[in-house]
């Protein structure tokens, strides 16, 4: 069993994500809305982010995107679909402001079926 942690930034990518996980017999998981480190320091800091790319969320912070943080325990065989079907709804995870994932091993579980 993994833990696979998957950031997305696109909330209509997330929705697609989850149905195609569904559909592939990938089932569970907890959705947590989040926000990234520069959108936070854009929103609380009187000084603009010393990057280009938030310039964006620094003058409109209200208008910022909450990304979607996706938990979900499952199989090991079927963490490589999870990876496919990320990668295929967002275009690829390796382009910029798409999101991340990465898996962590699960040593001891409960209440998984």
């Amino acid at each position: 069993m993994q833990l696979v942690i998957m950031i997305i930034h696109d909330n209509d990518h997330m929705n697609s994500i989850l149905v195609k996980m569904m559909e592939a017999g990938i089932k569970g998981g907890s959705l947590i809305e989040c926000e990234g480190a520069l959108q936070a320091i854009g929103r609380v800091s009187s000084d603009p982010p010393p990057v280009f790319g938030s310039l964006r969320e620094y003058l409109n912070p209200e208008s910022a995107a909450k990304n979607k943080l996706l938990l979900c325990a499952m199989k090991d065989e079927e963490v490589a679909v999870a990876k496919q079907i990320a990668n295929e709804v967002t275009g690829g995870l390796s382009k910029p402001n798409t999101g991340v994932m990465f898996c962590l091993p699960l040593l001891s579980h409960e209440g998984l079926k």
